[in-house]
């Protein structure tokens, strides 16, 4: 954390500065950006960013500000910063909202705007593609169920037909054996 005596300049912090040095310094101490300042020094960004970066590494790795601010305190002909006292007026830049009191939602007037629904009909993309048919025609129409039924129904008594048989049948071959 940086102390008030940090922030005051050292005898011998910006002397020995080259011109592009200087300029690069003052035109920071005016708040200018780092485009700004190869803009109107006609040079890089990276070269402006470079003398700034060796300045702030040889002052112990402060910030931009800082840089612009101890720059300014030991040059009598650094700029001033421009600053606003906005403890004395009060600027409005924006006219303050309407307040129109707007009516609650909850009322029976606002019933019906619930009534403007649209209904939409929207069919699944896989809806129209044919499945393979498993049950036969026959099975099929306005009575499947009870056709389904008879059909369930005649199947299983002749199962159960076929398995009386068989044991009739068995049970006669076993007294005719001799059982």
């Amino acid at each position: 954390m940086q102390t008030d005596q940090d922030s005051k300049p050292k005898v011998g912090e910006f002397e020995l500065l080259t011109a592009k040095q200087t300029a690069v310094l003052h035109l920071l101490a005016q708040g200018r950006t780092s485009k700004e300042i190869a803009a109107l020094l006609d040079t890089g960004e990276s070269a402006v960013n470079r003398h700034i970066e060796i300045k702030r590494s040889r002052l112990g790795g402060v910030t931009r500000l800082e840089l612009a601010r101890r720059y300014r305190n030991a040059c009598p002909d650094a700029p001033s910063a421009l600053r606003v006292d906005s403890a004395e007026q009060k600027i409005d830049l924006v006219a303050p909202p309407p307040t129109d009191e707007r009516p609650d939602r909850d009322d029976a007037e606002a019933d019906p705007l619930f009534q403007d629904s649209l209904t939409m009909k929207i069919e699944a993309p896989w809806a129209g593609q044919e499945e393979p048919v498993v049950v036969p025609r026959v099975l099929d129409g306005a009575n499947a169920t009870l056709t389904r039924g008879a059909a369930i129904t005649i199947m299983v008594t002749s199962i159960l037909a076929s398995l009386v048989l068989a044991i009739t049948a068995a049970w006669a071959i076993t007294e005719a054996l001799g059982g």
